[in-house]
Parts: C-alpha cells; structure tokens; sequence
C-alpha cells in the first residue's frame, strides 16, 4: 500500500472491491431465490457444494491479489470475513452442501497458500513490512477488518430464524454503505465513526427485528416461549462485545501517541 493511500479517499473502483464480503449474502440470497424451484427437483447437493467452493475461490484470490499489491485498503475486510470462517471451521463438525465435513488443522491450509503464493509472487515479505507499517499509521485498518467479518456474526445471530433473507439484506447492505463511507473518507476519526455507525445501526435493527420475532414465540427446541425482554438482553451483550473488539483497535494510536511523545521529549532533551 502506497502510505499516500492512506491519505485519500479510495476511488470508486477500490470502494466496489471492498464491498465483496458485504455483497456476497444479498447475492447468494437473490441468486438462492432465483434458482430454488429447479435446485430443489434436481435434488442434488452438487450445485450448492460448487457455489461453495467458487465463493471460497473468489475470496482467495482477493487475499492474494492484496498481498501481492501490499495490502491495499480494500482487502482488509476480506481477512476478517476469510479468518472467521478459518476459526469456525477449525472446530466444525457437520454437513456442508450435504457432505460430512470435520474441522482440523486442514482449516487453516487455504490461508497458508494464501501466505506462500503471495510471499512468491511478491518475492519476499516486504508486502508484510508494509502491512505493519500502515496499521501503525493508520489503526482504523484493523477495525476494518474485523468489521468486514461482522456479515457472518449477523448471520450467526440469526440461526434459529425463519425467513430471515430480507432483513438480513438490508443489514448487510447497511454494514455495505458504512464500509462505502470508510472508503471514500479522508479523515482517521471519520473513517472509524462511519463503522461504527454501520454496526450500531445494524446491529439496532437486529435487536428490534429479533425482539418483535421471539416475543411471545415457542419453537420445538425452546422450554418456554420467548420474550423481548430476554431478546433484547442477549442481543444488546452481544452487541456490546461485538462493538468492543471493533473500537479496540484504537489502542494502537493510543500506543502510538504514547510512543511518539516519549521520543519527541528524549529528543528534546
């Protein structure tokens, strides 16, 4: 990443890039929707087993295509999205496109060659040299990445829900405007308030959404029907971590500040 990046708004061409993990639900569903009456009289999980490896394909080649061009602003969400998964499916045992699949140190194989293509391509680690140095000038970018694995913690929050695709859509195109504002913004503090506000808007949605479904509701695996009172107890702690991990970056300028000052008086003196 040039360090001059970090000091201009992103073209319109780098903000499309980094709406993938965002975009990627909304298409899936309109696509599902599309295809679900011919899907559902093939029968056959095969369709959805290579949708599934396409997108993992697409997500790759994203993390490649950044380390390679030293980690460009854009593919910072792609991480936090590739890395939440790598640490799901570390510990996964389950059926995926109905297939049995369980988790192992294999989880973290597409990553390494991630590592080792990258590394290759780019002829060395100074890609990582880079990294480090752009974070340390510019903290947002690690909230950036945890914000851009904030689309399947959504999802993960609405498991048990039915009919769940357009609300979840219009979350996701929220957290997509958010990451559109951090993009196209110069200022470091406008940055982090755009994604803030895209979560904390999502993320009120959410409670209210929820709230409003298990009130009063009892699905077969629940001792007693649902309350919004409860409802809005989970979702609101839930929400309250969420919002931790993603203001904790600004530590980092935190240290820096701290850093800065001590050097600037050692000099002085």
């Amino acid at each position: 990443m040039d360090t001059n990046e970090l000091d201009r708004p992103a073209s319109w061409r780098e903000t499309l890039l980094a709406l993938g993990t965002f975009l990627l639900f909304p298409m899936v569903f309109l696509l599902g929707a599309i295809l679900a009456p011919f899907l559902q009289e093939l029968n056959d999980p095969a369709p959805g087993l290579g949708i599934t490896f396409g997108v993992i394909g697409i997500l790759l080649i994203a993390l490649v295509a950044g380390w390679v061009k030293e980690f460009p602003r854009w593919v910072f969400p792609y991480w936090g999205f590739v890395l939440l998964i790598t640490l799901y499916m570390r510990n996964f045992t389950g059926t995926i496109a109905g297939y049995q699949v369980r988790g192992d140190w294999w989880a973290w194989m597409p990553l390494a060659g991630v590592v080792l293509v990258g590394s290759l391509w780019a002829r060395g680690l100074r890609p990582v040299t880079v990294l480090l140095k752009s974070v340390w000038r510019d903290w947002t970018l690690l909230s950036f990445v945890f914000y851009g694995a904030l689309p399947l913690l959504f999802i993960a929050a609405y498991d048990e829900v039915h009919n769940k695709g357009p609300i979840l859509t219009l979350i996701m195109l929220i957290l997509g405007a958010g990451a559109v504002f951090y993009m196209r913004t110069e200022n470091t503090w406008h940055r982090f308030a755009s994604l803030v506000g895209g979560f904390s808007l999502g993320w009120i949605i959410l409670m209210v959404h929820q709230a409003i479904y298990w009130n009063r509701r009892q699905d077969d695996w629940m001792p007693e029907p649902g309350t919004w009172v409860d409802t809005l107890n989970w979702t609101s702690q839930f929400g309250a971590i969420l919002m931790l991990i993603l203001v904790a970056p600004v530590l980092v300028e935190l240290l820096r500040r701290a850093t800065t000052s001590m050097w600037t008086h050692k000099t002085a003196g």
